[in-house]
């Protein structure tokens, strides 16, 4: 199959590369969005109002199975590099495929977000505008409260008082195109938007239009999403809309006042994603004033799943997106939403996590008709050796004395020119991996994940793309075999770390389970079970960890338990002091919990690092979705 991608890439491009007799590199417009859902903007069953990416879509191609990496960082590093595990496997492996179409003659820079290694200008860029960190305030341009926008290698530099992020990456991205054009050079120009990227900001104009847009809710408005994804044929009947977890509360059991908070935090989002909107319509109008349209290949893709939320929204819920220095968010129920009709969201392998939207328009080089839809399986890798081709350049089999090892991406560019290549024709096998929070393989029409070291979920993703059953009790040899592809993908080809070693675990994943695990590594278990239901009236609270435990510096923290229902009122809360009898142990049990109402959803918040684990102070992550969650038996 490779033989044959690499042929057909071969012949189309001596074909397209010819225009009036003479040789035409296509210029390269890579727009990069920074934690969109698949389903957030319009064309992918969004209510946002998109006009502008949807026209792109109307004008081109969208994708129904794009796959990126489960975190921006490891995606960012797949786009340069060629290669999808890490950020020192891809480097180290290959070049960063600026440098080779700055050799092919390209005008190379990137606006926006790097969140890579040392600077842009090493990696081969002219010219470099944004920050170099995975956040900012999009109005101070600021993280953390340290000015971070810099140019080139100048040091970062407070901005002027009516900056916004995405207006003025926008405005850099269009000095670079002209530039370009005025030296008479073809551009690759790499647009990475901070949007929609928390902390949620966004012009009050952009959001204030949302409010009530999102009263319905996640449950609601999850729905309506999939109903217009069948409906414009970008999803077929082989798909359903996946339950969300039990981690996320439904809807009807928050509060009015809550859902007040949580609906006013998503108009925020939609906020932010209609501006990001209205600036690649910018971008799309300046290349159309100045003729470019036509010999310009515009890309669009998010660079993993929907955000989930992190902060306790109801501390910070009075911030206004509008408002410097604030730092709002949506729930993590906004973030199945956002990746309708997936499970899970960003940080996963789960599709949620890696599908996203992605749009390619090329008037003069496209050949799939305008406003079409395809459906065969790509990753981000894939772009690599696109760009190389377009631009004329081979791969390079040293860098100096440097070996570089064969690009793990496979040309686009067969499947422009037929799309009615098969499924699996550019890609029919992906592997994930980050730290022990993403991991997954998909083979042909198989898949496994995994969440936390949790159990490998299996999937046959030909008759079931949403991932809506999991087979793996049911097929013991199948996900045997594609536990030891996975497992001998990662010893060939990765640096393995420790954390990839470990046996995976039986316990019920969730949002409070995997957020744990990821700011207290040694958290083992809990009674009752994350997200559990059935939970007896009468019960006690017990944390397990594989390290001791340390109240030492536990002096004014507390554990707090609330129920959904009232989620402002504190029904119980600990304050452990050095003399507690789990000091020196590694389980800690409360059993002075009061008597809990029937059928009731109960949920746990900490003040952050309220005990020590092995020396070292715990972290405690609240969110919209409650830290830690379970619901009580019906009398």
């Amino acid at each position: 199959m490779k033989t044959v991608t690499l042929l057909l890439a071969t012949t189309w491009l001596a074909a397209c590369c010819i225009v009036d007799g003479a040789e035409s590199h296509p210029n390269i417009v890579l727009i990069v969005a920074d934690d969109l859902g698949y389903s957030d903007i319009g064309c992918y069953g969004g209510e946002i109002d998109t006009p502008n990416i949807d026209r792109l879509a109307a004008e081109g191609t969208r994708f129904s199975q794009f796959h990126v990496n489960p975190m921006c960082v490891v995606t960012r590093t797949s786009l340069m590099t060629g290669h999808t595990h890490s950020q020192s496997d891809g480097y180290r492996r290959s070049l960063p495929v600026a440098r080779l179409m700055r050799k092919a003659g390209y005008a190379t820079s990137i606006t926006g977000k790097w969140h890579q290694p040392g600077n842009p200008l090493d990696a081969g860029f002219d010219n470099f505008y944004g920050f170099l960190g995975g956040q900012i305030d999009s109005w101070t341009g600021c993280t953390a409260g340290k000015p971070a926008i810099q140019r080139n290698r100048q040091p970062p530099e407070s901005v002027e008082r009516d900056w916004y992020s995405s207006d003025a990456f926008t405005d850099n991205a269009i000095a670079q195109i002209d530039s370009a054009v005025e030296q008479g050079r073809p551009f690759f120009a790499y647009v990475a938007y901070n949007a929609p990227h928390s902390p949620l900001h966004a012009p009050r104009e952009n959001v204030e239009k949302y409010y009530d847009r999102y009263r319905a809710g996640w449950d609601v408005l999850r729905q309506n999403r999939f109903d217009r994804q069948r409906q414009m044929g970008l999803l077929d009947d082989r798909y359903v809309l996946t339950q969300a977890d039990a981690e996320v509360p439904r809807w009807s059991e928050l509060p009015e006042e809550m859902q007040d908070i949580q609906s006013r935090r998503m108009a925020a989002y939609a906020g932010m994603v209609d501006r990001l909107d209205e600036n690649v319509g910018r971008l799309l109008d300046h290349l159309s004033n100045r003729g470019l349209e036509k010999n310009t290949l515009v890309l669009f893709f998010s660079d993993n799943g929907g955000d989930y939320g992190n902060g306790d929204i109801r501390t910070y819920h009075q911030e206004v997106p509008w408002q410097p220095g604030g730092h709002p968010f949506a729930a993590t129920g906004w973030a199945y939403l956002k990746c309708t009709p997936f499970r899970w969201y960003k940080s996963s392998a789960f599709e949620g996590g890696v599908s996203v939207p992605f749009i390619v328009r090329w008037p003069q080089g496209l050949q799939c008709p305008p406003g079409s839809i395809l459906s065969q399986r790509l990753h981000v890798t894939d772009l690599y050796p696109t760009f190389l081709a377009l631009a004329g350049v081979p791969y390079p089999e040293k860098d100096g004395d440097r070996p570089l090892t064969s690009l793990y991406g496979r040309s686009m560019m067969p499947l422009w020119h037929d799309p009615s290549l098969p499924r699996y024709a550019i890609h029919d096998e992906i592997f994930w991996a980050f730290n022990f929070t993403g991991k997954g393989l998909v083979h042909g029409d198989w898949k496994i994940s995994s969440i936390s070291d949790g159990p490998w979920k299996l999937f046959n993703v030909a008759d079931d793309p949403a991932e809506s059953q999991d087979l793996a009790a049911e097929m013991p040899d199948r996900l045997e075999l594609l536990n030891d592809r996975w497992f001998d993908f990662a010893e060939h080809h990765t640096t393995m770390p420790p954390s990839w070693r470990r046996p995976l675990r039986d316990h019920t994943e969730g949002w409070g389970f995997h957020r744990l695990r990821m700011v207290m590594p040694s958290f083992e278990s809990a009674v009752p079970r994350q997200a559990a239901t059935d939970v007896p009236l009468d019960t006690d609270l017990t944390f397990t960890f594989n390290q001791t435990i340390s109240f030492a510096n536990s002096k004014g923290k507390t554990i707090r338990l609330y129920a959904v229902e009232e989620p402002d009122q504190v029904l119980w809360q600990a304050d452990p002091e050095p003399a507690h009898p789990a000091e020196g142990t590694r389980c800690v049990t409360f059993d002075d919990l009061p008597r809990l109402a029937p059928n009731t959803t109960y949920f746990l918040l900490s003040d952050r690092q309220w005990i020590s684990l092995g020396g070292k102070p715990a972290g405690a992550l609240n969110d919209g979705a409650f830290w830690y969650r379970f619901r009580t038996a019906a009398r």
